[in-house]
């Protein structure tokens, strides 16, 4: 799935020159052979824009070679799902299989564009799913259409991988009444000091569950979404209690996940995280029509402001309206606001780059198709200050 991380890594290599290409794919039927012919004609469009952009036939060609070579994968289009997505650099290419339906579009110039793949990072979509038994741990990033899992953070796997005996031994030996232990009581120590078994195996689940808390309370600090754990009463009660996620912590499948098949998985924990999502993207319409009634001036509409603003870091909620673009570009280092449909070919979306600064600012990105609640406007910005 792609995430803010992955967005984050994507535009960390900033490149020069880049291609973007997007396609809608298909899982089953006889539609699954459009998607190589699809891919061939945006890879061929590619390089000749990049004709364009200056490169030579031979450099072009090498450049999309990654894209053409993924048209006569066979066992790469049997696993698709709704939409393709492809990234070149003329290094390290990559690709995303998403679950929505995408354009076909390319997009050739400095950097990637992005646009299309919004909707997956949408603070109204976007949530972390926490698996946890005894036996496996397993995060998820979520959307409102599926769930992948998220390998990204630092988590036990399993109970397995807590230091010490992985089953209550028997003490063989206690420490005499005339030298008593001083050191520091651990999990392996608690079981030779005479602790039951019953005992020793609560404080090694209350540990592994200490472990998954504190990993993933930094995974989230670094990545702001709405977190559903799904665990037996017992795991769930003791993440709770350990847990610093505060009001990121939304809901608790009272649940054995082994149970649940993935779309199950998706199901149940969508259900617990969509009214909060609903209710996020709800308050958010509603403080920026209050702000902007108001006229205070932390509510932007104009495309430069908010442009300006995201690029600073003073986005806290960006409301973008559905299926608008406006075309430009703003070089930061020389604080040049361009706009023109000039900029089109080469995927310079003003709307974009404000939605890729917000979110990399830690703020919230929001998608409306109500036209009133932005009164004709393409975007709409709350401001830190």
């Amino acid at each position: 799935m792609f995430t803010r991380s992955e967005l984050s890594r994507l535009l960390s290599s900033a490149p020069s020159l880049g291609a973007s290409i997007f396609l809608p794919t298909h899982v089953l039927g006889r539609e699954v052979r459009q998607g190589p012919i699809r891919l061939k004609n945006l890879a061929a469009e590619a390089c000749n824009q990049l004709v364009s952009a200056g490169l030579d036939q031979a450099e072009a060609e090498a450049f999309v070679e990654p894209a053409t070579m993924l048209v006569d994968d066979y066992g790469f289009w049997q696993h698709q799902s709704q939409g393709l997505a492809v990234f070149l650099d003329g290094e390290q290419p990559r690709h995303f299989k998403v679950p929505i339906p995408l354009p076909e579009r390319v997009a050739v110039g400095p950097g990637f564009h992005v646009m299309p793949l919004l909707p997956l990072l949408a603070a109204d979509g976007a949530f972390l799913v926490l698996t946890i038994t005894a036996d496996k741990v397993a995060l998820y990033a979520g959307s409102r259409f599926e769930l992948a899992e998220d390998e990204t953070a630092d988590l036990p796997r399993s109970i397995g991988d807590l230091p010490g005996e992985p089953d209550y031994e028997n003490p063989v030996q206690a420490s005499p009444v005339a030298r008593p232990n001083t050191g520091t009581i651990n999990v392996s120590n608690a079981q030779v000091y005479g602790d039951s078994p019953a005992d020793w195996s609560k404080i090694r689940r209350v540990e592994f569950v200490r472990r998954v808390a504190t990993g993933l309370n930094d995974h989230v600090a670094a990545n702001p979404v709405p977190v559903v754990v799904v665990a037996d009463t017992e795991l769930a009660g003791h993440f709770q209690k350990l847990s610093s996620l505060g009001p990121r912590l939304i809901g608790v499948v009272d649940v054995n996940p082994e149970s649940l098949d993935p779309a199950r998985l998706h199901e149940v924990t969508y259900a617990v995280v969509q009214p909060h999502l609903d209710e996020r993207r709800n308050e958010a319409l509603e403080r920026f029509q209050a702000l902007s009634g108001g006229g205070d001036p932390r509510a932007a509409t104009a495309v430069e402001e908010v442009v300006r603003a995201a690029y600073a870091g003073r986005v806290d909620t960006l409301l973008l309206a559905e299926d608008r673009a406006v075309s430009g570009r703003y070089d930061q280092a020389v604080d040049r606001f361009a706009e023109g449909e000039s900029f089109a070919t080469a995927g310079g979306d003003l709307l974009e780059a404000a939605a890729v600064q917000t979110l990399q600012s830690g703020g919230d990105v929001h998608l409306t198709n109500q036209d009133e609640a932005l009164s004709g406007h393409p975007c709409g910005a709350i401001l830190r200050y």
